[in-house]
């Protein structure tokens, strides 16, 4: 910080040389310089310039703060690098929707689908456990036309461990 402190203070005094020089030539100084005073003006710059040195500092030691905290959520067992198991609890019918969608023709299927293959008597039900597996993660939502397809959204499944009680 001192080296760059050096470079503004050397860049007062050539601005300093400049005004001089004008002045010793006959030439006007701008009315704006003399009745603002240019030195106040350079301190308010330098002022200024320091101010965002320090916001931008702040702001590296937080970014590295939260790369840490990153880099130290995904160390298992010591292995840098390795991406932390979460558990996701399922009951049977949500690991059997999920099921049926990974295996499906185009790993997608619609509400209407999931009604079907679980023998519900309405779609809202289906809707329902669609939206939730959804809002978890396991699942994507695509609109085609009218309707809402999920797909299965292996990405998310591989950082998670499924738990569903055995039936």
């Amino acid at each position: 910080m001192s080296l760059r402190k050096d470079q503004i203070e050397n860049e007062l005094i050539e601005i300093k040389e400049r005004i001089k020089a004008l002045s010793e030539k006959g030439e006007r100084v701008p009315d704006e310089a003399q009745s603002q005073g240019l030195s106040s003006y350079i301190k308010f710059l330098v002022e200024e310039r320091e101010r965002t040195n320090k916001l931008l500092v702040s702001l590296t030691e937080k970014v590295s703060q939260l790369e840490h905290k990153l880099d130290s959520e995904y160390e298992v067992e010591g292995q840098a690098g390795a991406p932390v198991l979460s558990e996701i609890p399922l009951s049977y019918i949500d690991a059997k929707i999920l099921d049926f969608i990974a295996t499906s023709d185009k790993s997608m299927a619609c509400a209407d689908q999931v009604k079907q293959h679980m023998n519900y008597k309405g779609r809202n039900a289906a809707c329902a456990r669609l939206n939730a597996l959804c809002k978890i993660g396991l699942l994507k939502k695509d609109q085609l036309g009218h309707k809402v397809y999920y797909r299965f959204d292996a990405g998310k499944a591989t950082n998670a461990l499924i738990i569903s009680p055995p039936q």
